[in-house]
C-alpha cells in the first residue's frame, strides 16, 4: 500500500502538467495570430479557433486516456500489491499459526512430560514413605509385643513373689495356730492335773470324815457292850483306816505326783519337741528368707538385664526411627529440591529463546549465585555444548529469571546453584 500512495502524487503533478502545457500553447498560439495578421476575419478566427480548440480536445483527450491508462496502471499495480501483500500476510499469518501451535503442542507435551515425572516421582516418594510407615509400624508392633512381654513377666514375676508372701503368711499363721493349740493343750493338761490332785485330796478327807464318823459311831454303839474292847478295836480300827488313809492318800498323791510329773515331763518334752520345732521353723523361715532374698536378688537381676535389654533395645529402635526419619526427611528434601529445580528450569525454559543455530540435544550447565530473596548475582555456564549464540540465549534466559521461583521450604536454599539446562523445544 506503501508503494501505490507514493505513485498518486506523479500521476496527478502529469496531468496538470499536460493540461497547462495545452492552456499554454493556445494562449501563445492566440497572441502569435493577433500579432501577425493584425485585423483577422470572423472566418479564420472561428477556423483557428476550432482547430485549436480541437488541438485541445485532442490532447485533453490524450490526457484523459493517459490518466485512464495510468489509474488502470495504478488499480492494477494496486491490486497485485495488495494479493502480494495478502499471500505475505497469509504466509506470515500461516507460518505464525504453525508456529505457535508448534510450541504450544512443545509446550503441553513439556508440561505432559512434567506432569508425569512429577506424577511418577510423586508416587515413588508415596511408596516410600508408605514402605517406611509400614516398617516404622512394624517396629512399633515389635516394641508393643516385646513391651508386652515383658510386662507379661513382670507380672508374673510379681504374682510369684505374691504366692510365695502368701504361702509364707500361712505358714506362719499355721505354726502360730499350732504353736497356740500347744499351748492351750498345756494349760489344759496342767488344769487337768490340778483338778485331778485336788479331786483326790478331796476324796481322801472324805474317806477319812466317813471312816472316822463310822468308827465313832460304831465305837458308841459297841461302848455299852465293851468300852474297852470297843476303844482298842476302836484305836486299832482308827489306826487302821488312818494308816488305810495316809497309805490311800500317799498312794494317791504319789499318782498324783508320778502324774504330775508325767505331765511335767510330757510338757517338757513337748516344750522341747515345740523349741525344735521353733528352731527348725526359725530356720526353714531363715532359709526361706535367704531363698527369696536370692530369688528376689535374681528376679532383680534379671529385671534389671531386662531393663538394660529393653533400654538397649528401645535405644536401638530410637536410633533405627531416627535413621529413618533422616533418611525420610533427606528424601523429602531431595523431592523438593527436584520439584525447586524444575520449577527454576520451567522459568527458563519459559523466557530461554531459541537461536536460528540451535540444534536439538543441546544443553548447558548452569552455575548461579543468588541472594536470599532469589536475585541473581551471577551467571556462569559450564560444559555447553552448543556454539556461542546458544550460551548467550541460555544466560540471557537465567538473567530474565530473576527473581528465582523462592523454595517449597527455606531448609534446601542455597545462594549457589549448579543445574543442567536443556531445551525441550
Amino acid at each position: 500500500m506503501a508503494q501505490i500512495d507514493r505513485h498518486i502524487p506523479v500521476s496527478l503533478a502529469v496531468s496538470i502538467g499536460v493540461h497547462l502545457l495545452a492552456l499554454a500553447l493556445l494562449i501563445i498560439g492566440l497572441r502569435m495570430h493577433s500579432d501577425a495578421s493584425g485585423v483577422s476575419t470572423p472566418q479564420v478566427k472561428s477556423v483557428k479557433a476550432e482547430v485549436v480548440q480541437q488541438d485541445v480536445l485532442d490532447a485533453q483527450r490524450l490526457a484523459q486516456e493517459a490518466e485512464r491508462r495510468r489509474k488502470a496502471e495504478q488499480a492494477a499495480m494496486r491490486q497485485a500489491a495488495l494479493k502480494r501483500l495478502r499471500a505475505q500476510y497469509k504466509a506470515k499469518h500461516q507460518a505464525e499459526l504453525a508456529r505457535q501451535k508448534a510450541q504450544a503442542e512443545a509446550a503441553r507435551q513439556a508440561v505432559l512430560e512434567r506432569e508425569r515425572a512429577q506424577r511418577a516421582a510423586q508416587r515413588q516418594a508415596e511408596l516410600e514413605l508408605e514402605r517406611q510407615r509400614q516398617q516404622f509400624a512394624e517396629q512399633q508392633r515389635l516394641t508393643q509385643e516385646v513391651q508386652r512381654q515383658a510386662e507379661l513377666e513382670r507380672q508374673k514375676a510379681e504374682e510369684a513373689r505374691r504366692q510365695a508372701e502368701l504361702a509364707r503368711q500361712k505358714a506362719a499363721e499355721e505354726a502360730k495356730r499350732q504353736v497356740e493349740l500347744a499351748r492351750i493343750k498345756a494349760e489344759e493338761a496342767k488344769r487337768q492335773a490340778e483338778l485331778a490332785r485336788e479331786k483326790a485330796e478331796e476324796e481322801a478327807k472324805k474317806k477319812i470324815e466317813l471312816a472316822r464318823k463310822k468308827a465313832e459311831e460304831e465305837a458308841a454303839r459297841q461302848a455299852e457292850l465293851a468300852r474297852q474292847k470297843a476303844e482298842e478295836e476302836a484305836k486299832r480300827q482308827i489306826e487302821l483306816a488312818r494308816e488305810k488313809a495316809e497309805a490311800e492318800a500317799a498312794r494317791q498323791a504319789e499318782r498324783a505326783r508320778k502324774k504330775t510329773e508325767e505331765e511335767a515331763r510330757r510338757q517338757a518334752e513337748l516344750e522341747r519337741q515345740q523349741r525344735e520345732a521353733d528352731e527348725r521353723r526359725r530356720a526353714e523361715q531363715e532359709r526361706l528368707m535367704a531363698e527369696m532374698k536370692r530369688l528376689r536378688e535374681q528376679a532383680e537381676a534379671a529385671r534389671q538385664a531386662e531393663r538394660e535389654r529393653l533400654a538397649a533395645a528401645m535405644e536401638e529402635e530410637q536410633a533405627a526411627l531416627k535413621v529413618a526419619e533422616e533418611r525420610q526427611h533427606q528424601q523429602e528434601l531431595g523431592v523438593l529440591t527436584a520439584q525447586w529445580s524444575a520449577a527454576i528450569k520451567a522459568k527458563i525454559q519459559r523466557l530461554w529463546r531459541k537461536p536460528e543455530s540451535a540444534s536439538k540435544g543441546e544443553s548447558c550447565q548452569v552455575y548461579v549465585r543468588q541472594t536470599t530473596g532469589g536475585y541473581i548475582e551471577d551467571v556462569k555456564l559450564q560444559q555447553c555444548t552448543g556454539d556461542e549464540e546458544f550460551r548467550r540465549s541460555v544466560e540471557a534466559a537465567v538473567r530474565l529469571a530473576s527473581p528465582l521461583p523462592p523454595p517449597p521450604t527455606p531448609e534446601i536454599f542455597d545462594h549457589e546453584l549448579v543445574f543442567t539446562f536443556i531445551p525441550e523445544g
